[in-house]
């Protein structure tokens, strides 16, 4: 059996998914790589058997064997990375091993040789297809990174803004933040009559706005003049290890020398024409502010005058704010401006994997008119990780930006408006408030009429406070104080200055103890600000034990869904009321070998309203890694789970269940001194368990793999310029292909450059063979031929005998210089006529040999034949009398 490793990590930039065998391995040998593997025996094998051979992409082999241990785990790295087959010793042999891998993570190695500090040119052909690959990295916002010249037409292609690309003062294209001191990869290609194309990382091609001719007799200079490094790439460099002369025609250097270091981490600053040292740290949390949804009391940060404000009447926001929550929905900004040019409105607010921001303005009485884009991920926004957000930009040109992915905001009529927040009606100038705003939810006495009466909206809460912690705040470019923000605002507000709980706001964020695992989020127990924090396990499907730690279920012995092991055919498992909401429902179950009937799971949710069922005649599709989203699943009532045995005689037929469970978070708005309403777990494997009469044979049963189950984990493919990820498949099971010599190693570049060598080498060889024949023997044979007074023509066939002719015929051959005729009697003109299939062209030479046939001879046909290279036109003759003499005509 053969699993094919199609997964590499190229940390350049981001996840990227191989296809190509040759491609990959090019890349494995030139990088850094890394595999996990990981071998599970259900039960031990017999001496001698069992084993496995392990071989990678680069043919290294490794043996494993049973060593007693139940699991083994294996670190793979250089030639040994990156696992292609599985050849195990008995394909059939039922102990053999179950294997499972990570993904195959690369670090392409810089090479000093193919390090570039200044200016670098290529010079490409004009008029053929052609790409040219670099790496760059810098921490420089605004910079020109390559030109294209072509005589006297130019292309030049720049950085702007830490996020855009302009060519040639085009519009200005967001990509990604550029500027962050990591490596970007850069294809520059042509591929089409006059146009040129930009692609970097995995972001959409950009074609270049100004075309440069291609012109036959004339290059493409490609100048590459990055301020920070350059790393030479293109196959056309890496193929000789960059050690080639740089004095070559077609490339040339020009080094600098530069002593600044370039910045690392929290040092790397973004958009320094807009804000003044804003950059993203996330270690530090100093000066940050936890936020808590309340019944009664309201969480925001609001600061004035946030905004300048143009002549036609829209503001200009510069605002910036780094944040971290554990709920799935949240405002981030909403700010207001209103004065005599018009008045206006901005928000930003997330919802499970988007993050969308809308721009509105009122100019001189006119309607409002909105524009807005939005940022996706799959891991959601909601991940308890600091997430950076920044809103810039005037006139038509504003922008979103979150940590690296940027969209620009743009006008449509498609653009919702349900989850924005009006206008304050009464409020002058320009206001922002930063993880919620003004909202009917408050108790009465605890904040100023005049406030209220200012910034209250008397409407349900739309986008609700963000749930967790915000820093780093950024108003009109520059960093605001947030302590001595936050006691304005509560002289401003409030009744009571001092009361330290009339805001659901608190100083610093509030953590776990002991922290939590990677992937899991610390959230509140429950809707309480006196709740404790605990890490919610179910983020990896995994249980709160009463330590506050997380833990698998409590009993891994599967459950095998068939009559055959279970006492009941439809088992109810109850499930105890609770204030809490449902908040997930997870099943780790293995698919029979054969399917003979469509197959009923399991139910729940009242009524069926999610169910899970299989069939034999569904296709083939694995979900192995599926996720999905059910709307407001929150809101149905679960009070039993419904699970089914089929009719089934073993484990191979029947469906093995290794995981099952549900979890719920508390509810904000209801029932929050009850004490149910907090986040907790159900095992619904250990209830299955009681009703098994049989346990299943652990070695017919296979192995739960919790890989399957994890997160999105590499880039397939963009959305709207930013990179969407994808579960990870399974290897795939597919015949052996034997690989001992690699054939694939042919297209390397080392052996293209000695297969041309060679191919020089024979071509010179033959022409040297050619020259030799045409220069010294065939003249010698042809003075061999004129020797002596009987020439001979010999014929193709022994068939073919000479023709006999008339010594006085030979009187009548003339040759004339003007047109090469010759002349003979009527009566040798006739015998040659007699032959109807035949041409002769006859050309005009210094030497003409001529065989005509014989009058008296019965004859067929006739050959007129050049004495030098050329051969016009031979025909052969059948005589009957076959040894008759052979006559030389010369000219003289």
């Amino acid at each position: 059996m053969t699993w094919h490793s199609q997964k590499f990590t190229r940390h350049w930039r981001t996840h990227i998914k191989v296809l190509d065998l040759y491609h990959l391995r090019e890349l494995v040998r030139r990088s850094q790589c890394t595999q996990t593997l990981t071998v599970n025996w259900k039960s031990a094998p017999e001496a001698g058997k069992g084993g496995i051979r392990v071989v990678s992409l680069l043919n290294e082999t490794t043996r494993i064997e049973y060593s007693g241990e139940e699991r083994q785990d294996f670190l793979f790295d250089e030639s040994f990375a990156g696992v292609r087959h599985l050849i195990p010793d008995e394909d059939d042999y039922e102990f053999n091993p179950t294997v499972t891998t990570t993904r195959l993570l690369c670090k392409h190695i810089t090479q000093p040789e193919c390090l570039v500090r200044g200016k670098f040119e290529v010079d490409l052909e004009a008029n053929l297809e052609w790409n040219y690959a670099f790496a760059f990295k810098t921490d420089t916002t605004n910079q020109t990174l390559f030109s294209l010249r072509s005589g006297d037409s130019i292309s030049e292609v720049r950085l702007e803004n830490d996020f855009f690309i302009r060519t040639d003062g085009g519009v200005p294209v967001a990509v990604s933040h550029l500027s962050d001191a990591t490596w970007h990869t850069v294809i520059v290609k042509h591929s089409e009559p006059d146009s040129h194309f930009l692609k970097i990382d995995d972001f959409p091609e950009i074609e270049l706005t100004k075309s440069i001719i291609d012109d036959t007799d004339k290059t493409v200079t490609l100048t590459i003049s990055v301020n920070g490094n350059i790393q030479l790439i293109d196959p056309t460099d890496t193929n000789d290890d960059c050690m080639y002369s740089f004095d070559k025609p077609q490339k040339r250097l020009q080094e600098t020398v530069s002593t600044r270091s370039m910045c690392v981490g929290c040092g790397c600053s973004k958009l320094s024409g807009t804000f003044d040292g804003l950059s993203k740290c996330d270690e530090e949390e100093e000066g940050a502010f936890s936020l808590r949804r309340d019944l009664d009391r309201l969480s925001f940060l609001h600061f004035e005058d946030s905004f300048d404000v143009d002549s036609n009447g829209a503001a200009i926001p510069a605002i910036s704010t780094n944040f971290k929550s554990d709920s799935d929905v949240g405002l981030i900004f909403f700010g207001y401006w209103q004065n005599f040019n018009g008045k206006g409105r901005l928000q930003v607010y997330y919802h499970y994997d988007s993050i969308s921001a809308v721009y509105c303005k009122h100019a001189e009485e006119k309607d409002e008119e909105c524009s807005g884009c939005t940022l996706k991920n799959p891991r959601g926004f909601g991940r308890d990780e600091w997430i950076q957000t920044i809103l810039w930009g005037g006139g038509d040109e504003i922008y979103l930006a979150v940590d690296s992915s940027v969209c620009r905001l743009q006008s449509s009529v498609n653009i919702s408006l349900a989850e924005v927040y009006a206008i304050p009606q009464i409020s002058q100038g320009a206001g922002l408030f930063v993880g919620g705003t003004w909202h009917e939810k408050k108790r009465r006495g605890l904040y100023r009429s005049e406030a209220e009466q200012k910034y209250f909206e008397n409407t349900r809460e739309k986008a609700p406070v963000l749930r967790g912690c915000v820093k780093d705040v950024f108003v009109r470019g520059a960093k605001v104080d947030i302590s001595s923000s936050f006691d304005a605002q509560k002289e401003a507000m409030l009744n009571e200055v001092y009361d330290s709980n009339a805001f659901a706001v608190r100083k610093d964020c509030q953590k776990c103890q002991p922290s939590c695992l990677e992937n899991t989020r610390c959230r509140s127990q429950g809707p309480l600000q006196s709740s404790p924090m605990i890490c919610d396990c179910a983020d990896e499907l995994q249980f709160n034990s009463s330590e506050g730690i997380c833990e698998k279920k409590r009993d891994s012995t599967p459950v095998a869904l068939s009559t055959a092991f279970l006492s009941q055919n439809q088992i109810v498992l109850d499930i105890q009321n609770t204030k809490a909401v449902l908040s997930k429902v997870w099943l780790k179950f293995a698919l029979p070998k054969q399917i003979n009937q469509a197959q009923r799971i399991a139910n729940w949710i009242s009524w069926t309203i999610v169910s899970i069922f299989f069939s034999f005649n569904g296709g083939h599709r694995w979900i192995d890694g599926w996720h999905t989203v059910v709307s407001d699943i929150g809101k149905l009532v679960l009070n039993n789970v419904s699970v089914s045995a089929a009719e089934t005689e073993d484990e191979w037929s029947s469906v093995i269940v290794h995981d099952f469970g549900l979890s719920y978070e508390y509810d904000e708005h209801f029932a929050v001194l009850h004490p149910s309403n907090v986040i907790h777990q159900v095992d619904l494997h250990s209830q299955l368990l009681p009703y098994q009469i049989r346990a299943p044979d652990l070695s017919k049963s296979g192995i739960l793999d919790d890989s399957l189950w994890q997160k999105p984990v590499f880039t397939s493919e963009t959305e709207g310029g930013a990179p969407i990820l994808e579960s990870s498949p399974h290897g795939d099971i597919v015949d052996f292909t034997a690989d001992i010599i690699e054939p694939e190693q042919l297209l390397s570049g080392r052996w293209i450059i000695y297969s041309v060598g060679l191919t020089i080498l024979l071509c010179l060889l033959i022409l040297v063979c050619v020259v030799c024949y045409w220069c010294v023997l065939r003249p010698r044979s042809m003075r061999r031929t004129d020797s002596g007074s009987q020439r001979t023509i010999m014929r193709d066939s022994p068939d073919y005998a000479p023709v006999k002719m008339r010594r006085e015929s030979l009187s009548g051959v003339s040759m004339g210089d003007d047109d090469g005729s010759i002349g003979t009697d009527d009566t040798d003109l006739q015998a040659y006529r007699d032959i109807p299939s035949h041409r002769v062209k006859i050309y005009r030479e210094s030497m003409v040999s001529i065989l005509v046939p014989s009058i008296d001879q019965p004859a067929e046909a006739a050959i007129v034949k050049r004495t030098n290279s050329t051969i016009s036109d031979q025909t052969s003759v059948r005589p009957q009398d076959s040894h008759a003499p052979l006559v030389r005509v010369n000219d003289d």
